[in-house]
């Protein structure tokens, strides 16, 4: 299984620290929230008031080899369900690392009932950016010498 933990403890943390700015006073963390149904999910970041949910997405559109990222998809539209899950009161909020996943996104859960769902784009600063993309060819290679 290929090493995405670069995601989890650089870019993840930089993207919370950024939506903080967008919400001043707000501080976000990983953590489990309950849902509607009683059930719980673990969102990459919550407010500590839980007022605020996220999502935080760090595909991009295409796979190495140019194909559309299927992976990519089918993990965003899952998380588009667990964000439905919440109460009606929650702001939820799908964050972006690459402005051409959203599109992709926003493109393919037209039908998915995403009115209460924002899309934001953070832009990651170029050392991150680059770790990103390495840390995806990586995993794309890994991925494609298993199959």
């Amino acid at each position: 299984m290929a090493d995405t933990t670069a995601i989890k403890t650089r870019i993840e943390p930089y993207v919370r620290q950024w939506l903080s700015l967008q919400f001043p006073g707000r501080v976000f963390t990983e953590r489990q929230v309950t849902l509607v149904s009683g059930s719980h999910y673990r969102f990459d970041a919550v407010s500590e008031d839980n007022q605020i949910v996220a999502a935080i997405l760090s595909n991009r559109p295409k796979t190495r080899t140019g194909r559309e990222n299927t992976g990519g998809v089918r993990k965003a539209m899952d998380d588009i369900g667990w964000l439905q899950e919440l109460p009606e009161n929650v702001s939820k909020i799908m964050i972006f690392t690459d402005s051409g996943f959203r599109d992709l996104i926003r493109k393919r859960s037209e039908r998915k009932g995403m009115d209460d769902i924002r899309m934001m784009v953070c832009s990651l600063p170029k050392d991150l950016a680059e770790l990103l993309q390495q840390t995806l060819d990586k995993a794309s290679q890994e991925q494609r010498a298993a199959e």
